[in-house]
């Protein structure tokens, strides 16, 4: 199981961002229904989270993992001041 905030790409899509855990939702998941479950992706500058099996996601390096995970505590930080 991939742990939430690991970077991960998705091999066909290209796509990157961090898992923000799974979904059970089976109406929601993309390619192999069989599986248990499937991981929300979420992604830098999208609103919503992306779905991928275990299988179609490579993941990222811990030094990119690192600056990603920086990236999006600073677009939450700005989003707060935004509304305030």
């Amino acid at each position: 199981m991939i742990e939430n905030d690991t970077l991960v790409k998705h091999k066909i899509l290209g796509y990157e961002g961090l898992v923000d855990g799974v979904t059970k939702l089976k109406m929601l998941y993309t390619g192999e229904r069989a599986v248990e479950f499937q991981y929300r992706i979420k992604v830098l500058g999208v609103d919503k989270r992306f779905i991928a099996p275990e299988e179609d996601l490579q993941i990222g390096s811990k030094d990119k993992e690192i600056e990603m995970q920086k990236k999006f505590k600073k677009s939450r930080l700005k989003a707060r001041v935004k509304a305030v």
